[in-house]
């Protein structure tokens, strides 16, 4: 029980990896992001209006996010207490 923390710590580390993991697969790179002064109206309009990638990953990398900070307060709390 007193290695538990650290588990949760390790699993919500590997979840926020995983959570990069599936946002990146849903981006194509950053050269959609780049807007030259070139560029028409229309194109410039096209690519704001494009897709911003999976919002599943941005959820999964909170979750992971919220383990590693459950992880870090149960260890604060055993301190205390």
């Amino acid at each position: 029980m007193a290695a538990a923390p650290y588990y949760l710590l390790a699993a919500g580390i590997v979840i926020v990896i995983l959570g990069y993991f599936i946002a990146g697969l849903g981006s194509r790179g950053s050269s959609r992001d780049f807007i030259d002064p070139r560029m028409s109206d229309k194109e410039i309009e096209r690519r704001m209006n494009e897709s911003q990638g999976n919002p599943l990953g941005g959820i999964v990398m909170l979750l992971g996010y919220l383990v590693v900070f459950a992880s870090f307060v149960w260890r604060i709390v055993r301190f205390f207490v």
